[in-house]
């Protein structure tokens, strides 16, 4: 999933970002899971899987979306506010359909072969619930201080190639001559 982020931003920095959005679904889901009184068992874990990927996909539409505005001139600032105005709506109704669908489930609804899936379900549901107002809050700033030690490195970098180039392009100097030193015995 990382190399699959790292093509589609040509970049190593933000999928990171991405990928440390999926523990925003973590507080939502330990609330519902809580409140509820619901186990946190297989069916519960599966349902983490499930929020994962919708979690990474919201982060990468916002994402995506700010770079195109930084990249038609904005300044960062500007589209972070924009990128999370213009991907609200599309965040939230992704969040509330999620949730209105799973609603029946999490009502301790149908078994197969024994096995309920309500924890799937709320689990899903809790974690949608922090994760859309975290990713729209905090992930392009997240975005920002990655970039940022991303950047650091980079100069890092440069910096060593380019010392290292220079010493070995440089030419070889003569070291001054030492004084000899006499090892006859006399003092």
């Amino acid at each position: 999933v990382y190399l699959v982020m790292a093509s589609l931003f040509e970049s190593l920095a933000q999928p990171f970002a991405i990928l440390v959005s999926i523990f925003f679904a973590l507080p939502g889901t330990a609330w519902l899971l809580a409140i509820t009184g619901t186990k946190f068992n297989i069916m519960s874990q599966i349902g983490l899987l499930i929020l994962m990927g919708i979690v990474v996909n919201n982060g990468i539409v916002l994402l995506d979306h700010m770079n195109r505005l930084r990249r038609s001139g904005l300044s960062t600032e500007e589209a972070i506010l924009q990128a999370g105005r213009d991907r609200l709506r599309p965040i939230l109704m992704t969040a509330a359909t999620t949730i209105i669908g799973l609603l029946p489930l999490a009502i301790r609804g149908p078994n197969t072969a024994g096995i309920f899936y309500y924890p799937l379900a709320r689990t899903v549901m809790g974690g949608l619930m922090s994760s859309s107002i975290l990713t729209l809050l905090v992930l392009p700033y997240i975005n920002l201080g990655v970039e940022g030690v991303a950047n650091w490195f980079r100069r890092l970098w440069r910096e060593s190639a380019g010392r290292t180039r220079a010493g070995a392009a440089a030419p070889t100097e003569p070291s001054p001559a030492r004084p000899e030193v006499v090892t006859d015995g006399s003092p």
